[in-house]
């Protein structure tokens, strides 16, 4: 499996559907992080802890691709206009998760993030013609069983503010689904370093121009983690591992974030889940766990380089 990533990375082949799956469920557990990061913050704004986590994947980035020039350098000469709009959807979506979290429940954004598989197949099968399997269709449904079991009990939609944009996520995931299919020749790390600069370059503005970007050194190295670890690890894996899997599935797998982030929250700083929370979650990993087994141990029969490219260009 290792060697396998290792290759995929340098160009050197393709994942299977299953090796895609496993990567995208590890990249939802790396994400998963950032709740902890969320939940330790002190003083910090949104669009400070924004302008910090955006600055720190861009910089991550940036030291991959240079200890990357010794080896398969990055490759820009791909960068089209939907490569551009996939980083700037992917920046608008770490945008509303940070903004939905501090204004809403956490249980309400995981109960509208439970439609981004949803988003995700009709806008693949409106703009890719991509066919939306059995076993997707019953890994949504009993998602959704799980999610709602888990937020059932106590939903609390928060402020309006909130409610919207939480509800943004499920649309944006599911188009950068489709995007990132779309052009999935690009080099994995290119969305990312765009998506984090255009995130650290918006809400520095709207920083400078409320709070200003001074933070406490706490409150910055969490961030830090949340946007030079969290994304910058789970990004690249998140990039190189849909190429192999529908985009109906992508955000299926990705599940794990938000079965794993009340999980570290309630180790560190110490809120402990609901019983329905556990068992929601239990359900929802076991849909994903069932997902990834039953993928296709093979290359993709619809492998990236036959996928329709979006005409923007």
């Amino acid at each position: 499996m290792l060697i396998a990533l290792r290759d995929a990375f340098a160009g050197n082949g393709e994942l299977t559907e299953r090796q895609g799956a496993v990567v995208l469920f590890a990249s939802g557990t790396v994400f998963s992080l950032t709740a902890i990061s969320l939940a330790g913050v002190e003083d910090a704004s949104d669009f400070q802890f924004l302008t910090y986590r955006g600055a720190s994947t861009a910089l991550a980035m940036l030291v991959l691709i240079v200890a990357r020039r010794g080896g398969r350098p990055v490759s820009f000469a791909g960068v089209t206009r939907t490569v551009w709009l996939a980083g700037a959807t992917l920046a608008v979506t770490s945008m509303l998760y940070i903004l939905a979290l501090s204004r809403t429940t956490a249980a309400t954004t995981v109960f509208l993030l439970a439609a981004a598989p949803i988003f995700a197949a009709v806008i693949g099968w409106l703009v890719l013609r991509e066919r939306v399997e059995r076993s997707t269709i019953v890994a949504m449904s009993v998602t959704a069983i799980g999610v709602t079991i888990t937020v059932g009990a106590g939903l609390d939609v928060g402020s309006v503010t909130g409610l919207l944009f939480a509800a943004g996520i499920p649309v944006t995931v599911g188009l950068y689904s489709v995007l990132m299919r779309s052009v999935s020749g690009v080099d994995p790390v290119v969305p990312a370093l765009i998506a984090g600069s255009l995130l650290a370059l918006g809400s520095a503005v709207v920083s400078i121009a409320t709070d200003g970007l001074a933070v406490s050194p706490r409150d910055a190295v969490l961030a830090c983690v949340s946007g030079g670890f969290a994304l910058g690890v789970g990004l690249p894996l998140f990039n190189l591992g849909h190429r192999s899997v529908a985009a109906a599935r992508v955000p299926l797998l990705l599940m794990s974030e938000v079965v794993l982030a009340p999980i570290w929250v309630w180790i560190w700083p110490g809120q402990a889940p609901s019983v329905a929370t556990l068992i929601g979650g239990a359900i929802i990993l076991g849909a994903v766990a069932w997902l990834v087994l039953v993928s296709h141990d093979a290359p993709d029969t619809a492998p990236s380089s036959r996928v329709p490219a979006i005409p923007l260009d």
